[in-house]
């Protein structure tokens, strides 16, 4: 299950793999008994069979997850993301105690997009946080130099939202702005079917931290939309709520801040709930330690202020509120602790921390033990010493 195809192979040779995995040869296989085998091999032949149906996609097993593929299978087959948690935990033997609680709950199909302080907005998580570069234009031949180029010209503002309707249940791996073979666009000549350009396009090799082209300008605000991209407020999960309230700490984990832990606060009710909560004891914020396309130029109180500010925006959405009865939280309601690292490069004022009520925690180099040099990052040993520190300061 924690298998992932290399994403430096060719693609034929990634499709052999996979095939092999799907029909029970591969050596994966040796260590695991013919029940369980058979278990995890009906989802993943149930995620073939959603690749078959969506085969103009040409997706790409190139640094494919072998546990998102039966993730997704069983997803789609129970109509359940919680149901297929349970089963990939079953499965995969996870600690009983260890939960995976989505914060929305829904079989409809909605994505995050952003608006930017310029006005500009962008749909998805891969074209916010790494958007592919746009497909090189083909060269003009004898019937398309008199008749025009077979298609739509790649546009520059690919990222933007497009007119027409795009089911994103589709898991293509190439810019999804890009028409399809059979509607509208011509189809890839068959010389070029295994052809590693035409499946790789996109950001299937991504790695964080590779060289990143910045947004032109700060994100505004971040939010959900659905197929016809109009902006929705999704019914936050109630067991995420019920799990808050047995908790006695929350920490905002490190990652990226827009895609990753906005999406997961831009809900109703939860700023209010974070806030009154009778039992989260300490609110800790694991800093990055360095600044990625999202967040060019933040500063620790930037990261804080961004938290703070869409954790107010949908508590209440705008649609739904009444001005005369809004309760305005300080920021040190949702955040009592930032974490950060020693070495970092991203700017950290202990004194405005403190004037707002936020407990500074930096974690020092003897801890982390990062080279000279290096980039330190959070693992297991420094989250501990942070949450112990915290916990000692109640």
């Amino acid at each position: 299950m924690a298998h992932r195809f290399p994403s430096t192979v060719a693609e034929k040779i990634a499709r052999e793999g996979w095939e092999e995995i799907v029909e029970g040869r591969s050596t994966l296989w040796n260590d695991v008994g013919e029940d369980k085998r058979e278990c995890i091999r009906a989802f993943l032949v149930h995620f073939q069979t959603l690749c078959l149906r969506r085969a103009h996609k040409r997706f790409s097993f190139r640094n494919f997850s072998l546990g998102n593929g039966f993730l997704t299978g069983a997803r789609d087959l129970f109509s359940s993301l919680p149901s297929a948690i349970f089963l990939f935990k079953s499965v995969a033997g996870v600690n009983e105690r260890a939960q995976v609680i989505p914060v929305i709950n829904t079989n409809q199909t909605i994505t995050i997009a952003a608006s930017l302080e310029n006005g500009d907005k962008i749909v998805g998580q891969c074209n916010i946080s790494h958007p592919a570069p746009p497909p090189p234009i083909p060269p003009l031949t004898g019937l398309n130099s008199r008749e025009g180029l077979v298609g739509p010209r790649p546009s520059p503002n690919n990222h933007l939202r497009p007119s027409r309707r795009r089911d994103s249940r589709t898991f293509d791996t190439m810019d999804s702005a890009q028409p399809s073979p059979g509607r509208g666009a011509a189809p890839l000549p068959i010389e070029d079917a295994d052809d590693d350009e035409a499946f790789g396009r996109g950001n299937i090799g991504y790695t964080k931290g590779m060289e990143e082209v910045p947004l032109e300008s700060r994100i505004e605000r971040l939010f959900y939309i659905n197929l016809y991209g109009q902006e929705i407020f999704p019914e936050p999960n109630g067991d995420f709520f019920d799990a808050l309230d047995k908790r006695d700490v929350l920490v905002y984990s490190c990652g990226s801040l827009w895609t990753s832990i906005i999406p997961c606060l831009a809900l109703r009710s939860l700023a209010s709930s974070i806030a009154q909560s009778k039992s989260l004891k300490a609110k800790v914020m694991l800093l990055n330690s360095v600044n990625d396309r999202e967040t060019r130029d933040y500063t620790a109180m930037d990261y804080i202020d961004t938290i703070a500010n869409m954790l107010r925006h949908y508590d209440v959405p705008v649609p739904l509120q009444n001005r005369g009865n809004m309760d305005i939280w300080e920021t040190s309601s949702f955040i009592t602790h930032v974490a950060y690292l020693e070495g970092g490069s991203v700017e950290v004022d202990d004194k405005a921390m403190t004037a707002r009520g936020i407990t500074p925690i930096r974690v020092p180099s003897s801890v982390h033990c990062t080279p000279e040099g290096k980039t330190p990052l959070f693992d297991c040993t420094t989250v501990e010493w942070a949450m112990a520190s915290a916990v000692a300061m109640l």
